[in-house]
């Protein structure tokens, strides 16, 4: 599935067990409970993440954990996945919610064992959905989020500088007062390419960028369910996800520094002291974020 080119706004056209990894305790996890916090004060954002979790907790069958029917494709599951983990997911809570942990790990079990069609079989033909688990260290939760996440990553990634070096120049030339120079273009080209070679060799930074490459794909997936006649709102979601493509090289790169800062043992050997990319291709990139900021929210007001 490659990338979607924001352009077409203008017109152009492994194997699974019932166990799942705890490294402190060992305890059983039924599907059949709530876990809902007296949740008045909050706001309607994070009143949804409790309510995600106490949806996933209480449900009966992996199907309703991930809210999708039996006849659901491998990508619809995936959709799924990526929709409810990415609200939430235990980094969304502060302090640290134990219930958000479960359902997680309720989450990422009903993604393994679905996604395979093997295992969906087996699963399928068990007479006991409501099934619990016992922890005993064979899988970790986010292990399967980092899978999905690299795999995403190079899905999305197909042709992607020239898809955003043709959007900008589009963008320039229907928003003079947006210019993006031809020495920044240049910039956050390096950025790009320096981030697809760190991705490929490591996965130490996809929890920087987990959030924004989850983002990116429900926009890409809103994206295709637009109409091509719908213009205006493609545009609008075409400015949103090069903005959202823009921060991940922003957000490596300022991990990075806070890495060098901190004197973090794998970059004791490097002079990093501007980040994997540079401030200049750094700054050139929030350059490009500020100025589609900007064309988000005309496009908002309009």
């Amino acid at each position: 599935m490659p990338f979607i080119n924001p352009l077409s706004f203008m017109g152009t056209p492994p194997s699974t067990t019932n166990d799942i990894t705890s490294s402190t305790t060992k305890r059983s996890v039924n599907f059949n409970r709530s876990s809902a916090p007296n949740n008045d004060h909050l706001n309607g954002q994070e009143r949804e993440k409790y309510r995600y979790v106490e949806a996933i907790l209480k449900a009966q069958d992996y199907y309703q954990v991930l809210d999708v029917t039996k006849t659901a494709t491998p990508e619809d599951i995936r959709r799924a996945y990526i929709k409810r983990s990415r609200v939430c997911h235990p980094d969304k809570f502060v302090p640290p919610y134990e219930p958000a942990t479960e359902s997680f790990q309720l989450l990422s079990l009903a993604y393994e064992t679905l996604s395979d069609p093997s295992t969906k079989l087996m699963y399928d033909l068990s007479s006991n959905k409501q099934q619990s688990f016992t922890p005993n260290g064979s899988r970790n939760p986010n292990d399967t989020l980092q899978r999905v996440l690299h795999q995403l990553f190079q899905e999305m990634m197909e042709g992607e500088f020239q898809t955003m070096r043709a959007f900008i120049h589009a963008m320039n030339e229907t928003n003079p007062g947006m210019h993006i120079s031809d020495d920044a273009i240049a910039h956050i080209e390096v950025g790009f390419r320096k981030m697809r070679e760190l991705f490929m060799s490591t996965q130490h930074y996809y929890h920087v960028v987990q959030f924004d490459l989850m983002r990116l794909y429900e926009l890409q997936q809103e994206l295709r369910s637009l109409s091509y006649f719908n213009v205006w709102g493609r545009m609008q979601l075409s400015i949103t996800m090069c903005k959202t493509l823009l921060q991940l090289p922003i957000s490596i790169n300022m991990e990075s520094r806070l890495k060098h800062q901190r004197r973090i043992e794998d970059d004791k050997d490097s002079d990093d002291s501007q980040g994997i990319l540079g401030i200049r291709v750094e700054n050139a990139l929030k350059m490009a974020v500020g100025l589609l900021e900007t064309g988000e929210r005309y496009t908002t007001w309009r």
